[in-house]
């Protein structure tokens, strides 16, 4: 009897979730504040320390990651520096999948560390323009990357004191706005890749 309710507490204990919830492709979708617990990597950023409650103009609620920028380069690593995630097929996952909403339009540019490299390059690295909206919308980044990807960062533009709201970040695809459905689907943009 003591095995069985052993094992149905591993099972069912927040430390095993946890645990599942780091493998495969990442996804953060900001709806618990454990999604925050690697987002604290950051450079010209003010600190990612908490999840703000933000209405789009339609009236939808939505849980945010918001970043207000402090400097000229800025940039935050999902999952830390030291990712949390499992490393992925670069060749069969190639777009990173955003809900965002900034209301200045910026070069946002996507640095990554594959299998062979070993570190950040040049020659590693994606620019898109995001343009600003009033609403949030959702944006596919194809990054065209190859092997096996294990760390990437995000510079969410270049203007300074810029405030950018991240509503989801995801290799698996786009998500969905859960509560209330959305009157109309949120705008469609494939970002032209700058390069």
């Amino acid at each position: 009897m003591f095995v069985v309710f052993v094992l149905i507490f591993v099972l069912c204990s927040p430390v095993t979730a946890s645990v599942r919830r780091d493998t495969g492709l990442p996804e953060w979708t900001f709806d618990d504040v454990a999604d925050l617990a690697d987002w604290r990597d950051c450079h010209n950023l003010s600190p990612a320390s908490n999840i703000v409650k933000v209405k789009s103009t339609n009236g939808v609620e939505r849980n945010v990651l918001r970043l207000r920028t402090t400097g000229d380069n800025p940039y935050i690593y999902p999952g830390g520096s030291v990712p949390n995630w499992e490393s992925f097929s670069g060749d069969e996952h190639k777009i990173i999948y955003i809900g965002v909403r900034v209301k200045r339009s910026d070069t946002w540019q996507i640095d990554y560390v594959t299998g062979k490299s070993g570190s950040y390059e040049d020659a590693q690295s994606r620019k898109f323009l995001v343009n600003a909206t009033p609403d949030f919308v959702d944006l596919e980044f194809d990054m065209q990357w190859e092997s096996t990807i294990r760390s990437f960062r995000i510079h969410p533009g270049t203007n300074m004191n810029k405030v950018t709201e991240i509503d989801y970040l995801s290799l698996q695809g786009p998500v969905a706005v859960t509560k209330p459905p959305r009157k109309l689907a949120t705008t469609w943009g494939r970002i032209k890749d700058l390069f």
